[in-house]
């Protein structure tokens, strides 16, 4: 599966890929996104930034403490909900 060798590339992790938790569809002013967002474990390893720029990891009550691009707010509010 894709997904799962990208977190490798990018985090050094091996996770297992659980249920669709959403889908995002964002009008850009210059592209549509469709994003496809699954419930994910890590089966192996430790999460290492290995690929991105700028990152930080956030526990849920964390959440809100960052700036969200357009498309994540509604599915950071969705997060924000699962007991």
């Amino acid at each position: 599966m894709v997904m799962i060798r990208e977190i490798k590339e990018e985090l050094d992790t091996i996770i297992s890929v659980g249920e669709l938790f959403d889908t995002v569809e964002y009008d850009y002013p210059s592209f549509h996104l469709s994003m496809d967002c699954f419930w994910c474990e890590v089966i192996e390893g430790e999460l290492k930034l290995l690929e991105a720029e700028a990152a930080k990891w956030l526990n849920k009550g964390e959440l809100d403490s960052v700036q969200w691009l357009p498309a994540d707010i509604t599915l950071i509010s969705k997060v924000k909900a699962v007991k």
